[in-house]
């Protein structure tokens, strides 16, 4: 080993091998090494210093073979030796296995071993600390450069570890390239690096393209803009992008329903909403998706508005061609058209919410009589394009959810509801004015001859149940009235209908609703249900077996209008077992209950408890 190294010191020159060479510290090679990685990058500096070690390996491989050394095994141990006479590291070589062919050439090379105080581990430390990766660049490059060189062949070295990434040791496997297989793929790259200036040239060409394409992106951008600022439709906007982009475009609503779309053929509209459907099913995505599926590409992106997807924008591509289109700056745009149709969406909701402000201030005034003539509300029903020309019904909606839904913004729910109400009636050309009060929602609809709206009101319902799952609806319905100035009256008769509603309907009419029932409603309740208390006195001590079986007697006397033969028939009992049965409670009420005016009074006390849920008729 020494004797490959000459100090000429007279001369001041060091000779290695009969090549001169020169003496510097590895705190400079350290120092080079940072400044490469904050000039070009690390991605850059790495694959430098690949090269700039695989050049210098190539070297000294192409003066060993010039060397009196018989064997190739010979040739590839005098590679450590110069490493480590240049002072880059110590080198244990464990294990090297040669497999030549029949022109002993060398087929490939397997090695592992170890690099011992690899200075370039230290110095990366020392400039910058620990990597998260193996960092022995110009070592690897040596290696491999080394090894090809003498092999005849590519010969691939990888750091397993490194001090340099934290390790204990620097330990480094060579193999022929052939024998990595995929595995080494990922390190190719930077033994073939571009130079920088036609690197930059690409990069120019890169840049200049995606301007180009940035451009497209805001002239489309700026378009848009200009549709929303003059109150284009939706299908004036997806018609414009089809015609700037040439791409096939669909924008679906699912609210309305609504589908929009540009360069289509027929049948190929329903193919994709169909994919669309699906993808749905999937539950609603709030980010951009690519589907590619029997020769169709389908970008999307969501239509959200607060949190909740709308619909989705779709660019539709058959046998895409690699360079002429980008898929990124598609999705730029994509996300600008599903931008503006939320913008759009969120406009017309703004619109509809103030509209329908309006709409419930006009509904409290007329049923706060705030007006002084019919007329008078005629005419300002007119400037809300909802005239009231007609006689009309009014209906009073309550609901209530599930303990197990948590809390919820009752006026955001109430919102909600209101908004699904007007998108209903809407659809059915079905006019209808909303106003919150008392925590439920009033409806005033003017009808028109051959007006379905009483059956509409239940396909409401059906629908609210089905968009607010877990939500109970129920809804009370006045008669019908021509005289508006009466609107509080109306409103009095649904409001008295819904709650007089007992669970079993989705619906009560005002008709429906018997004498008694109003009575409890519009009048005192307490001392109704007093009075009627009262009358049956007695017979309502529950522990009493036999007080509840006289109750039963007369409650089924009462309802056969004082008939024996009906009641005996009804109780199953004889004729005497009745009339004493009659004898004993005219005893305890000290009353005649065959009198018909006492009879009405102890039937109706009857009807007002069993509606109050205070006593119960076995």
């Amino acid at each position: 080993m020494t004797n490959l190294l000459n100090l000429k010191n007279d001369d001041g020159e060091i000779h290695l091998n009969d090549e001169r060479m020169i003496l510097t510290s590895s705190s400079i090679f350290g120092t080079l090494r940072k400044d490469l990685i904050e000039n070009i990058g690390f991605e850059r500096m790495k694959s430098f210093l690949i090269r700039y070690g695989w050049n210098i390996g190539v070297n000294d491989a192409k003066k060993a073979l010039k060397g009196n050394m018989s064997t190739v095994k010979e040739i590839l141990r005098q590679g450590p030796i110069l490493h480590m006479l240049q002072g880059y590291t110590k080198v244990n070589t464990m294990n090297l296995k040669l497999s030549m062919d029949s022109k002993a050439e060398v087929h490939s090379v397997k090695v592992e071993g170890v690099w011992v105080n690899s200075y370039e581990a230290e110095e990366h430390i020392t400039q910058t600390g620990i990597a998260e990766k193996p960092v022995c660049y110009t070592l690897t490059g040596y290696a491999s450069g080394y090894y090809s060189t003498v092999c005849g062949h590519e010969v691939i070295f990888k750091e397993s570890a490194c001090k340099g990434a934290g390790q204990s040791e620097c330990r480094y496997e060579g193999k022929s390239k052939h024998l990595w297989g995929m595995e080494i793929q990922d390190e190719l790259k930077y033994y073939k690096t571009d130079p920088i200036v036609q690197e930059l040239a690409v990069t120019y060409e890169k840049l200049l393209e995606e301007r180009n394409s940035l451009s497209k992106v805001m002239d489309i951008h700026n378009l848009l803009t200009e549709e929303l600022i003059n109150g284009r439709s939706l299908q004036s906007i997806v018609r414009m992008v089809y015609q700037k982009t040439k791409i096939p475009l669909l924008m679906e609503n699912f609210n309305g329903n609504q589908v929009y779309h540009a360069g289509f053929h027929k049948g190929k509209v329903r193919e994709v909403r169909n994919q669309l459907k699906l993808e749905r099913e999937n539950g609603p995505s709030l980010e951009t998706g690519r589907i590619v599926k029997d020769g169709m590409e389908l970008l999307y992106t969501p239509i959200t508005l607060q949190n909740k997807t709308y619909g989705y924008c779709a660019f539709v591509q058959s046998d895409r061609v690699e360079g002429k289109t980008n898929l990124e700056i598609e999705r730029m745009i994509l996300e600008r058209v599903s931008m503006t149709v939320s913008l759009f969406f969120l406009n017309e909701k703004s619109s509809f919410e103030a509209l329908e402000r309006v709409k419930g201030l006009f509904l409290e005034q007329i049923l706060n009589g705030e007006f002084a003539t019919r007329e008078e509300i005629i005419k300002k029903s007119m400037y809300l394009d909802a005239s009231l020309d007609h006689p009309y019904t009014i209906a009073v909606l309550g609901y209530r959810f599930s303990s197990d839904r948590g809390t919820e913004n009752d006026y955001f729910i109430q919102q909600k509801i209101i908004e699904e109400i007007y998108g209903f009636f809407k659809k059915r050309n079905q006019v209808v004015l909303t106003a919150l009060r008392d925590g439920n929602i009033v409806l005033l609809t003017p009808l028109s001859p051959g007006n379905e709206f009483q059956f509409l009101t239940k396909e409401c319902i059906n629908h609210l149940h089905t968009v607010f799952s877990g939500y109970n609806f129920k809804m009370g319905l006045s008669t019908i009235c021509d005289e508006l100035e009466r609107a509080h009256d109306v409103f009095q008769e649904a409001l008295t209908a819904l709650n007089m509603n007992e669970g079993t309907r989705d619906i009560t009419k005002f008709e429906e609703v018997d004498l008694l029932s109003i009575l409890m409603h519009t009048g005192s309740t307490p001392a109704v249900l007093q009075k009627a208390e009262k009358m049956l006195g007695p017979l309502l001590l529950k522990e009493d077996p036999k007080m509840n079986e006289l109750l039963k007697t007369l409650y089924v006397f009462l309802q056969c209008g004082g008939n024996l033969e009906c009641s005996m028939k009804k109780l199953n009992i004889s004729m005497s077992g009745l009339r004493y049965r009659i004898k004993r409670l005219e005893e305890l009420l000290s009353c005649q209950i065959r009198n018909p005016k006492i009879a009405f009074q102890l039937y109706a006390s009857f009807e007002t408890l069993l509606k109050a849920k205070m006593i119960t008729i076995g």
